[in-house]
């Protein structure tokens, strides 16, 4: 039912004619060949992923379309290079659309996009700053579905152009398009700029300066670990793992200046106060890592029923952080509160926002100059960050995000990645061997793409490379220093099914190009699926990798 909505929903828009303004994270165009056609060849996109049509059932018309999606923000305008190369003589058509989502069932989220100043090599593209009106949509330009808004109407009302006067907007409901002539064998490279727009009403946040105490707090974190699969584990949930005060003082051997502590506060909660039991575990590890000066980032994981239910839960999480403010009040500063790690689901914008101020609230009551980090929503993620919305006025706040770019290596035969089976990818890419993707994953369009780009594309270009982390953290350093909040890596790491020398030469690319921008970082984790330590040996895994030249 879903899926035959979504067809619906793209091939007659007008059958779900309301909608919502929305603010999106993510933009998106589409290239189709005629019918008679074949697919074009070599699709190539700088930021982001170009795949065949997935929601199409014909597997000939889904090869005939192919779906470009690419980060975009809206406090920037995004530049975007597209190369492909037709199969044939003729014409393709460009679609300037947006990404598909409902606000509630039969309500789409209009989320609107900017562009402009867009430009073509091996074919010419009419009007591509935008500068010649037309009738209804820009001179030279389709607006098939719906009547192209008046400039005096959102959103072009609420935009600026990155060139000239003028500039254009589209949404999954109301696409820009416009057919480009092409030759058979004829590289074509289309260079766009891109931007989101902001919905009616939205509130820009302030802009800090670079020198709040949150900056200075974060400048004492450098090199951290996570103690995961221990106090995140629901109880009788078979998977976790014990730390004691041994591991402390192995981790501050190693070199390590602070640890992140998950703990799944929602299941050691019981009558309004935190069960000792927990707390008979946890408190000496702390106090160890006290003595040993490591720095504490002590985080609330797991909270899935948050995610899922915000209004249902928002009482018990503030709830939850007055208790483990009020137990730790006389801790030093030392002490970091995290909020949540990886918001999800419906947990985000304005409403995780206002769920985030009522908790900050509660724990400033309680240590006013408490540093608090909080994560981005849509699993802390990079491109979450625009929709990240914190009190202007609360300058002890640090951000932290997580990386575990390339997925398809960091997270490969992972079950609850939806990726079992898929193993063997080395880093970087591109393999000396091509790399034959399992039977199980054929239908995945998505990773078929990948995979064949990772085979194929030089190291620069490569999604399995060192390119794909620095692009993001160039994106997380951009928001930082445009917003004056500062960032921290709370987790990357790769899954121990990768072979140790890839695992290695991964985690030392994050890690310097973490450090090169200054981002502090804690991996993904000290001795579970992701480790840093092989406690079975009693050594080190990844010593040279974080702490080498």
């Amino acid at each position: 039912m879903i899926r035959s909505l979504c067809l619906l929903s793209i091939f007659l828009p007008g059958l779900l004619a309301a909608q919502e303004p929305a603010l999106t994270t993510g933009g998106r165009l589409q290239l189709r060949v005629p019918a008679e056609a074949p697919p074009l060849r070599e699709v190539r996109v700088s930021e982001g992923q170009a795949t065949p049509a997935t929601w199409l059932e014909d597997p000939v018309q889904r090869e005939r379309l192919t779906d470009v999606i690419f980060p975009l923000q809206w406090w920037r305008w995004k530049e975007l290079t597209l190369h492909f190369t037709p199969a044939h003589d003729g014409e393709v058509e460009l679609m300037l659309n947006g990404t598909w989502k409902e606000a509630s069932p039969g309500v789409l989220e209009q989320q609107e996009i900017f562009w402009d100043d867009l430009s073509a090599e091996g074919t010419e593209l009419a009007n591509g700053d935008f500068e010649t009106p037309g009738s209804g949509a820009p001179a030279g330009w389709d607006s098939p579905w719906r009547p192209y808004p008046a400039s005096s109407d959102w959103p072009l009302n609420s935009g600026i152009a990155r060139k000239g006067k003028s500039f254009a907007a589209s949404w999954h409901g109301r696409p820009l398009t416009q057919k480009l002539k092409v030759t058979n064998g004829k590289p074509i490279t289309l260079k766009l700029h891109a931007r989101a727009a902001t919905p009616p009403g939205f509130k820009e946040p302030e802009r800090l300066p670079a020198d709040t105490p949150a900056h200075r707090a974060n400048a004492q974190l450098k090199r951290g670990v996570n103690l995961g699969n221990c106090w995140e584990a629901p109880p009788g949930g078979g998977w976790k793992i014990q730390y004691t005060t041994d591991d402390i003082d192995l981790i501050a051997a190693e070199g390590f200046d602070h640890i992140r502590v998950p703990v799944a506060w929602h299941h050691f909660i019981e009558n309004g106060a935190i069960q000792t039991s927990l707390l008979d575990e946890l408190e000496p590890v702390l106090e160890r890592a006290r003595e040993k000066n490591l720095r504490i980032l002590l985080n609330w994981h797991h909270f899935d029923d948050l995610c899922r239910q915000p209004e249902t839960h928002r009482a018990a999480f503030a709830a939850g952080w007055d208790l483990v403010s009020r137990h730790f009040k006389d801790w030093p500063d030392t002490l970091i509160f995290e909020l949540l790690n990886e918001p999800y689901n419906k947990l985000d914008g304005n409403l995780m926002g206002s769920i985030y101020r009522d908790a900050i609230k509660v724990i400033r009551t309680i240590a006013p100059r408490r540093t608090i980090m909080v994560n981005p929503s849509q699993w802390s993620t990079v491109g979450a960050l625009d929709r990240l919305v914190l009190p202007d006025d609360d300058d002890r706040i640090i951000v932290s995000i997580h990386c575990y770019e390339p997925f398809q290596f960091t997270h490969q035969d992972a079950n609850w990645a939806n990726l079992t089976g898929l193993r063997g990818i080395v880093y970087p890419g591109p393999p000396s061997t091509p790399f034959s993707l399992p039977d199980s994953f054929k239908d995945r369009t998505d990773i078929v793409s990948w995979v064949e780009a990772y085979n194929t594309r030089r190291s620069d270009e490569n999604p399995c490379s060192a390119a794909t982390i620095e692009r993001l953290l160039d994106d997380a350093v951009a928001w930082s220093e445009h917003f004056g909040r500062p960032i921290h890596l709370g987790e990357f790491g790769a899954y121990r099914v990768a072979d140790a020398q890839s695992r290695e030469r991964y985690s030392a690319d994050v890690r310097r190009a973490a450090e090169k921008r200054n981002i502090p970082w804690a991996l993904w984790d000290w001795k579970a699926g992701f480790a840093y330590w092989d406690a079975q040996a009693g050594k080190p895994l990844l010593r040279e990798a974080l702490f080498g030249d």
